[in-house]
């Protein structure tokens, strides 16, 4: 399929309502049998690095991926020391948002750092998993979505590497 430059609004965006919903089904039983006691973080990951471009579902995912882990590394190590409450979770994101600053300057990146902040600090007591789970099933929502976009709409080279 072209890139769609031509086709109408309604068409692009049935489009990319159509790969997600696919996306979203296929990573959700990919995280499943992988393991996944959250197999909704997968579908989550689609539904976010599905963009109207393939370029820009790559930059989205290597941000989302980037985050996620620096987002889950840090703060699994630093709930063991601080106690769960609001102003341990404010000043966990500061810290991780201005860590994540040392790998790009990029507000989608101390967006979803802070993300991984908020989710893991929360949920990680509960499950006991939910971090390992949630830097997995977001690979895997991750590939899923870049490969199913990849296949549909078939970048150029030049569209990939931003020519």
């Amino acid at each position: 399929m072209a890139s769609g430059k031509h086709r109408p609004q309604w068409m692009k965006v049935s489009t990319v309502t159509l790969m997600m919903g696919i996306a979203s089904a296929l990573a959700w039983e990919l995280a499943k049998l992988a393991g996944s006691k959250h197999p909704f973080l997968a579908p989550v990951s689609v539904i976010l690095c599905t963009k109207s471009t393939f370029r820009k579902s790559l930059q989205f995912s290597y941000y989302r991926l980037l985050g996620t882990m620096l987002g889950v590394y840090v703060t699994a190590w630093a709930v063991r020391f601080m106690p769960l409450n609001g102003w341990s979770l404010g000043l966990l994101i500061v810290a991780v948002g201005f860590i994540s600053l040392l790998f790009g300057r990029k507000e989608v990146l101390v967006r979803e750092t802070a993300l991984s902040v908020a989710l893991v600090i929360s949920l990680q007591k509960e499950s006991g998993v939910y971090a390992f789970d949630r830097i997995r099933d977001t690979f895997i929502g991750v590939a899923v979505a870049l490969i199913i976009q990849y296949v549909i709409y078939r970048p150029k080279k030049s569209e990939i590497a931003g020519s």
